[in-house]
């Protein structure tokens, strides 16, 4: 299990980012309220004003996720010509590939890239893609 650190508390709110900055979407969508009595919302308490609400910070399992993931980071799949069929055209090797990087991520937590950390601050991983021709005379 892999926690999900409790933020700090600043005058700028959470982390820095709740108050008059980038609310996470995720907690402004699924968060306890009277109307709302849901009690496995994402955010316990939404609220503007960080130090009113000190139950958002207390420590608490609550804030624990499960971090593992499966991810492809790398595969390279080439053919290599036959030598019979190279010679003809006066090529000692001749190798065709296409290769990706990042393709592929599996996790149950969905709010962000699992190898991110922290609260997901960040540009998401990059897939890469390449294909090539190596030739040798």
């Amino acid at each position: 299990m892999a926690p999900f650190n409790n933020p700090p508390v600043t005058a700028a709110g959470v982390g820095g980012y709740t108050r008059k900055t980038a609310l996470f979407k995720e907690f402004a969508d699924s968060h306890w309220s009277e109307s709302n009595p849901d009690i496995y919302a994402v955010w316990p308490r939404l609220s503007t004003d960080a130090y009113d609400n000190s139950n958002n910070y207390q420590q608490s399992t609550w804030w624990m996720r499960n971090g593992s993931f499966l991810r492809l980071k790398l595969i390279e799949l080439g053919y290599t010509l036959p030598h019979n069929l190279t010679r003809k055209i006066r090529i000692e090797d001749l190798r065709i590939y296409v290769s990706g990087e990042d393709l592929f991520a599996g996790s149950n937590f969905k709010m962000w890239d699992v190898e991110m950390g922290g609260m997901g601050i960040g540009y998401p991983i990059q897939k890469k893609f390449n294909i090539g021709l190596q030739v040798k005379f």
